[in-house]
């Protein structure tokens, strides 16, 4: 009777499984030696998808969910691997495409001056390190922080398997991990530094933000395309958090080599 009673539960789990697959596809945003529109062409092509999700804010479409031209021209579209590969594809197909990104993204990061004070606490840290002016214990962690940034800027993929892998999506995870908590540990116990510590926690906060909107339209779509083959194309250093969060959600994340 137990096994009659579980049948039927079991069903249910796997067709809402099956319901809620999403190709999660990490990507760079500029060509390289892995990545460009054609390697992302051809993923689309095995998947076939019914509708892309790439990352853009909701003014960048109008109300057809086409690109906005009337606001952008479409050459400012047409500058990322996955906005070429994507809109190409809808261009072949007819697929459906939507933006999953946080709006005012670019309007916050023009007003906080984002890029600038980045730069400038790095660079303020980096003089600290190289001056000698840190505790031991803050430059112990400025040189993990070093070794986590170079290893990745060294990282050498030769294919979107590869930049796609669990091994890879692991090292971003710890990278970025490293990256948000030691700028604003050594910032917080560095008192010359002390003024970096409220962006350093914007900056963290924002990017975890940023990362659960993400995920939150995801999912708005998933309902709303129920049953069909979702793909998302979403910055690498993004892809670990995503996965995360939609598994929590019981989602079934799939790469474009599965």
């Amino acid at each position: 009777m137990k096994l009659l009673f579980l049948i039927p539960i079991l069903l249910i789990t796997s067709i809402g499984y099956g319901q809620n697959k999403i190709w999660l596809i990490g990507t760079a945003h500029e060509k390289n030696n892995y990545i460009n529109p054609d390697t992302l062409t051809a993923a689309l092509n095995k998947i076939k998808p019914d509708l892309i999700l790439i990352e853009l804010e909701e003014k960048h479409f109008d109300k057809d969910y086409n690109f906005n031209t009337s606001k952008y021209s479409i050459n400012d579209y047409l500058t990322t691997n996955e906005n070429i590969a994507s809109y190409k594809y809808k261009q072949q197909r007819g697929t459906q495409l939507r933006p999953f990104d946080i709006n005012g993204r670019h309007d916050f990061y023009e007003k906080e001056n984002y890029q600038v004070k980045e730069n400038n606490m790095f660079k303020e840290m980096l003089d600290f390190y190289k001056s000698n002016k840190l505790s031991e214990d803050c430059k112990v962690d400025f040189e993990i922080l070093l070794l986590a940034l170079s290893s990745y800027s060294s990282l050498k993929f030769n294919s979107l398997k590869e930049s796609n892998s669990d091994v890879a999506t692991k090292f971003l995870a710890l990278k970025n991990k490293i990256n948000f908590e030691l700028m604003i540990s050594i910032a917080k116990r560095t008192k010359d530094l002390e003024k970096w510590v409220s962006f350093a926690e914007l900056r963290k906060n924002y990017w975890n933000k940023r990362n659960k909107i993400m995920t939150e339209n995801i999912i708005k779509y998933a309902k709303e395309f129920k049953g069909k083959r979702i793909v998302v194309f979403v910055g690498n250093d993004h892809k670990y958090a995503l996965v995360e969060m939609l598994k929590e959600n019981n989602f079934e994340i799939k790469n474009s080599y599965d």
